[in-house]
């Protein structure tokens, strides 16, 4: 079974909501400084536009990382 690294929720706002939930995926978001997308957060959540959230989810692939359903 394969671990999940993100969990990732878009919302009708214009908004997508990211939270690594592994240490692998909070490494690559910390390294690959992608809080330059995030316009607010919450206790869980980085957020980001959603016109940002393809070119995040492309890199998190493309670093062999997955999302949990």
């Amino acid at each position: 079974m394969m671990a999940n690294d993100f969990v990732c929720s878009s919302k009708n706002d214009g908004t997508t909501f990211f939270r690594p939930v592994s240490a692998k995926g909070h490494t690559f978001w910390m390294s690959n400084n992608m809080n330059k997308y995030v316009v607010d957060n919450n206790s869980e959540y980085y957020i980001v536009k959603s016109i940002d959230a393809k070119v995040i989810c492309d890199e998190i692939r493309e670093a062999g990382l997955d999302f949990s359903s």
